[in-house]
């Protein structure tokens, strides 16, 4: 998962190669834009639109969901944003756009990839159980 210079600086990672720091960099970056999403938002739209804002930043996720709304189609799922997304590279969407311009096709194919890579993996791999430490077991242990 890369980060760029100023993300890897806002979320405090020293060095952007360090694959450990920037992957759990990243995963708390898009918990942040998930949660920065309004509430009415479903899964797994929520993801896949988070998903997106992490590849062109979520002032331009905005602009693409905007342009939903006035094309009529709805904001809040990403089968309808992955349709205007692209058209922020369009002189006639952007100019009225209020963060401009956007290579809104990157994220559409961001997204899309991730999307496959997960469907493989729910074929392929076995499920996992989250892995939750039990607190009356820490407090035996921690009175040992």
């Amino acid at each position: 998962m890369q980060l760029t210079e100023e993300t890897a600086r806002h979320l405090g990672v020293g060095d952007r190669l360090d694959t450990k720091a920037s992957i759990f960099a990243a995963a708390r970056y898009l918990q942040t834009l998930k949660a920065k999403m309004p509430q009415r938002i479903a899964e797994p739209d929520r993801t896949w639109l988070a998903l997106a804002a992490f590849n062109i930043g979520i002032a331009h996720l905005e602009d693409a969901r905007i342009l939903a709304q006035k094309q009529k189609l709805d904001p809040d799922h990403w089968s309808d944003v992955k349709k205007t997304l692209p058209l922020l590279a369009q002189p006639e969407y952007y100019e009225s756009a209020k963060f401009g311009y956007a290579r809104g096709g990157m994220p559409v194919a961001f997204v899309d990839r991730v999307r496959a890579y997960y469907d493989i993996l729910l074929r392929t791999q076995p499920l996992f159980p989250p892995r939750v430490r039990s607190t009356a077991g820490a407090l035996e242990a921690a009175a040992r």
